[in-house]
């Protein structure tokens, strides 16, 4: 039965995209210095979701749990009526959540149909009490990643204020 080519060509394609993902998240600057088997060993718990257009993946507001990385599509995120970002495959949004238990400061809305998949939070405790070293370096880069996006935030609302 394991030389079937239907049993075959039914995992194939399981195993291709979280190579994909793996991929995808290396790219990151979350995942910069992570070692390729523990990002494939998180990337193997990590959820998948399929999003349908004007979709929310989640609401300003609401509780986060986790990080986004987008496999297909676009999705644009806002706060109130200010679009805030425009992102595309191999970007992620909503890295705070895997921080802290803390509302969402935007929303995530699909502009096409689009794939994503959640690095969630027990993943990265779990990664965190497993192996620390890795953990920490994750951590490290979320910290750098949250201040860089901070930053950015903070200048593009200077430029708002001074233009009103």
């Amino acid at each position: 039965m394991s030389h079937s080519p239907f049993w075959f060509n039914l995992f194939r394609s399981t195993t291709k995209q979280k190579l994909h993902i793996q991929h995808l998240w290396l790219a990151t600057p979350i995942f910069s210095h992570v070692s390729h088997k523990q990002c494939l060993q998180l990337v193997q718990e990590m959820p998948v979701r399929r999003y349908q257009v004007g979709e929310a993946i989640f609401s300003q507001g609401e509780i986060g749990m986790g990080a986004c990385l987008i496999l297909t599509g676009q999705v644009q995120i806002g706060s109130g009526e200010k679009i805030l970002a425009e992102m595309e495959e191999g970007d992620f949004f909503g890295e705070v959540a895997l921080v802290i238990e803390s509302p969402r400061t935007a929303s995530a809305v699909a502009q096409t149909e689009c794939e994503v998949v959640f690095f969630l939070r027990p993943q990265l405790d779990n990664l965190l009490s497993r192996v620390p070293k890795q953990g920490a370096k994750l951590m490290q880069n979320l910290a750098r990643v949250m201040a860089n996006r901070l930053g950015s935030t903070n200048a593009l609302l200077e430029a708002h204020h001074v233009t009103d």
